[in-house]
C-alpha cells in the first residue's frame, strides 16, 4: 500500500472501478489528517538523535552500507524513529516507478471521484503501536537489515511475487515470520481494529477499503475477522492465482 513499485498497482482498472461502485473510500488512516501530524509524531522524543542510539562504529558502518544499496544519508534523519527509518529503507529498496505510493494515488483517486473519505484507524492509533516497540528493538532491526540489505531486498521481492499470485495465506505466514515478538501489537490487534471499523462502515453503506496485504490473510486477519463478523466475503475477479487480494463483502 505505501510503495511506489508498479507490482503494486497492478489490476488498477478493476480497482477503479470498485472505487466507483462504493460510496465510501477508506485507507488504514486519514491521509489529509496525517499532513497535519505525520511528520511529529514519527519522530524520537526530545533530546534523543539516531547517532545517540547506535554506537559510533556501527552507525558509520550503517550509513555507508544504505547510502550505497538505499541511496539514503541517514545523517538526514536523526530524529526520525528508527521504525520509521525502517519504513523509508524499504521503500527506496524496491523500485520507485510510479510518482506517489498506491495509497496516495487511490486517495486522490477517490477524492476526484467525490467519495466519503475515511481512515480505518486513526494515525494517533498508528503511532500509539509505535509507541509500544521498544527503542533498543528498533535500533536491532535497523542495524540487523544493514548487515545484509540484500535479504532483506530478497524478503520484500518475494512478499511481492506471492501478493502478484494472490497467494494470501503464504503471505501472511511470511509476514507473521518476519515479525516475531512484535506480531500482537502490530498485526493481531491492529487486525481487529481494522475488521471492525469496516464492518461498521459497511453497515452504513458501500465502502471499499484498502489494507496492506500482509493484513489480509491467516487465522487472525481481516478477511477471516469479517466472516466472524457474519460477513460473506468473496475474491473479486478470478479467485486464487493472479488475484493479488481483492475482496468483497456482503451482508
Amino acid at each position: 500500500m505505501h510503495v511506489q513499485d508498479i507490482r503494486a498497482f497492478e489490476k488498477l482498472d478493476l480497482i477503479k472501478e470498485k472505487i466507483r461502485e462504493c460510496g465510501t473510500f477508506a485507507v488504514e488512516f486519514h491521509l489529509g489528517e496525517a499532513k497535519g501530524m505525520g511528520e511529529k509524531t514519527a519522530m524520537l522524543p526530545d533530546g534523543l538523535t539516531l547517532k545517540g542510539l547506535v554506537p559510533e562504529k556501527k552507525y558509520t558502518k550503517l550509513r555507508k552500507i544504505l547510502l550505497k544499496t538505499a541511496r539514503l544519508d541517514i545523517d538526514l534523519f536523526q530524529r526520525l524513529s528508527p521504525f520509521m527509518l525502517l519504513g523509508l529503507v524499504s521503500g527506496q529498496l524496491l523500485d520507485k516507478d510510479m510518482p506517489e505510493s498506491l495509497d496516495e494515488h487511490l486517495w486522490k483517486f477517490a477524492e476526484a471521484e467525490n467519495k466519503a473519505m475515511e481512515g480505518i484507524e486513526t494515525l494517533a492509533e498508528q503511532m500509539a503501536v509505535l509507541e509500544k516497540i521498544p527503542l533498543g528493538m528498533q535500533v536491532k532491526m535497523l542495524l540487523d537489515l544493514g548487515r545484509n540489505p540484500q535479504n532483506f531486498r530478497r524478503h520484500l521481492l518475494h512478499m511481492t511475487s506471492l501478493y502478484q499470485n494472490g497467494e494470501l495465506q503464504r503471505l501472511s505466514k511470511s509476514v507473521n515470520k518476519n515479525a516475531r515478538g512484535l506480531r500482537k501489537i502490530l498485526l493481531y490487534q491492529r487486525n481487529e481494529t481494522m475488521a471492525g471499523r469496516i464492518f461498521h462502515l459497511a453497515k452504513e453503506g458501500s465502502i471499499f477499503a484498502a489494507v496492506g496485504a500482509g493484513h489480509l490473510g491467516g487465522g487472525k486477519g481481516v478477511i477471516r475477522l469479517l466472516k466472524k463478523k457474519g460477513l460473506k466475503v468473496k475474491p473479486v475477479g478470478q479467485a486464487g492465482f493472479g488475484n493479488p487480494g481483492y475482496y468483497q463483502s456482503e451482508s
